[in-house]
């Protein structure tokens, strides 16, 4: 969040949205109000930024998202329910107005620094408005995860392009911000750091196997103690990473090497019908950026106790684990 008081804003906006009453400010709070008939629940009457963050990351009032209700109040009712909002310094926890807008789900894949990376490399052309203003030519370029946008028609991609026009960065600094999604600063950072990879969270690499994930632990904007701030949101229970195949749950988080490294023992959110459901990774912040690195996976808990102490330089008093053997 840029504003973590809920009681800065400059304007207040009232809507209803899936059937309740809410206010609304500008800075992305929102409060829902009790009903008239029955008993008044629990975060009724009460400004908030949201009860909870969710898998991907978004802030969260029950099971509706913030930026639903932010958007409806300000921007009004979308067309179509194919609309979604789109958060324009890509921090997913930053709702304020001046940060939201309605976008088709097209448009939405198109304002992703990954798609445009993809859709970069396997076209050859390297602006995303050529790409838009003849989208009929680049269609059987698409690689196959995007197979499904050679359904959407010119009209649509003419359409995509004035939204893309629309919501660029105006000003140096913030089109500095967003440096690392750049082509160009992945080309750097590749020859660089030859085994990384983009994660998909803003300001987060991986390295070595480990698949490019989301990681909803990881701060969106960077303090005085970057890893101070990503190890207070490690706590037990909460998703570690997730993406189209995988989901891992925090178990434990330590520091270490004084406090510039971060070692994370996990488990699968599977549960044990995963073939190795623990694992141990380590987090470091280097270069401006979150470095996730993949220690071990494992077969047995037990193995993940272990890696997970002698990580820390600590005694391991358990013997020899199955891992060791594999």
């Amino acid at each position: 969040m840029t504003n973590t008081n809920i009681n800065i804003f400059e304007k207040e906006a009232m809507c209803i949205y899936k059937d309740e009453y809410y206010s609304v400010r500008d800075n992305g709070a929102i409060l829902r109000h009790s009903r008239e008939t029955g008993r008044k629940r629990k975060d009724d009457d009460i400004w908030t930024f949201g009860t909870s963050i969710d898998d991907k990351g978004f802030y969260s009032f029950g099971n509706v998202k913030v930026q639903q209700i932010v958007a409806t109040a300000f921007l009004g009712t979308p067309p179509t329910s194919q609309y979604v909002v789109f958060h324009k310094n890509y921090n997913k926890q930053d709702n304020r107005i001046e940060n939201l807008a309605w976008v088709t789900k097209f448009e939405y894949h198109i304002l992703q620094p990954q798609v445009q990376a993809q859709l970069r490399i396997v076209t050859g052309e390297n602006k995303i408005e050529k790409i838009l203003s003849d989208f009929e030519q680049y269609k059987s370029f698409l690689p196959q995860n995007l197979f499904w946008m050679r359904s959407v028609s010119q009209e649509d991609a003419d359409k995509c392009l004035q939204k893309y026009i629309d919501l660029k960065f105006s000003t140096k600094e913030e089109r500095e911000q967003l440096d690392w999604n750049t082509l160009e600063s992945k080309k750097n950072i590749k020859e660089i750091f030859p085994d990384l990879k983009p994660a998909l969270t803003p300001n987060a690499f991986v390295a070595g196997n480990m698949i490019p994930s989301y990681f909803p632990c990881c701060p969106q904007t960077i303090g005085e103690n970057p890893l101070q701030a990503y190890f207070e949101n490690l706590k037990t229970g909460n998703t570690y990473y997730t993406n189209e195949r995988y989901k891992t749950i925090v178990l434990e988080a330590a520091f270490y090497e004084e406090k510039q490294k971060i070692i994370v023992k996990c488990e699968s959110g599977d549960g044990e019908k995963a073939i190795k459901p623990w694992s141990v990774s380590t987090i470091t912040f280097e270069n401006g950026m979150y470095l996730h690195t993949l220690y071990r996976t494992c077969f047995e808990k037990k193995s993940a106790d272990k890696y997970f102490t002698i990580l820390q330089d600590k005694e391991w008093t358990g013997g020899d684990v199955f891992d060791d053997f594999c």
